[in-house]
């Protein structure tokens, strides 16, 4: 049985898996916040992107319609592209400064005090997210690399507390956007 399971050798699996650079690790990521130019915070982006615990690459999907031909058979076709937000959690600091700087732009993007929406382009800013590889000892490289374009915080999470609870905190945060491009 030539190819089959009996033909499995574990040395060509890693040779495989080798080639390919070796397996990624869920754990080498940085994320790269740029807000718009319009926002006024005292928080500033690149001091909180380290507090990043996880996020989410973005998916794609299509909406799909049956097409039928003759009444004989149905074909499922797209008609749009969808994108999900994507999922960024933070872990939360004492003086709070992540949680600050979403509400600085939250509110740059709908005031409180006015209920006045700014214009989108004056609201939107991009979310990169990198992955790196083990070897690596520094950001500069990245192996992979996604540019969320035109976005914008949609959620901030609520955040649980309790006297019975001593688990440290954090809070998600759902980043919209236009598209997503490969940058790598």
């Amino acid at each position: 049985m030539a190819g089959g399971i009996s033909d499995f050798a574990i040395n060509e699996f890693m040779a495989k898996i080798d080639s390919k650079g070796s397996l990624v690790k869920r754990n080498r990521f940085t994320v790269e916040i740029t807000p718009p130019r319009s926002l006024v915070s005292e928080i500033n982006a690149a001091d909180i992107e380290f507090l990043i615990k996880t996020v989410s690459f973005p998916s794609r999907a299509f909406g799909t319609t049956n097409y039928r031909y003759g009444g004989k058979f149905g074909l499922e076709v797209p008609y749009e592209m969808t994108e999900e937000p994507v999922a960024l959690t933070f872990q939360g600091t004492n003086d709070w400064s992540a949680r600050k700087f979403w509400y600085d732009w939250l509110e740059h993007i709908q005031s409180t005090n006015s209920y006045n929406m700014q214009y989108y382009k004056e609201f939107i800013g991009t979310v990169k997210i990198s992955v790196y590889d083990e070897t690596q000892q520094n950001a500069s490289q990245p192996r992979h690399k996604v540019c969320l374009q035109e976005a914008w915080p949609k959620t901030i999470s609520a955040i649980g507390l309790g006297w019975d609870n001593s688990e440290l905190v954090d809070f998600e945060i759902d980043i919209v956007y236009s598209w997503w491009e490969i940058e790598t």
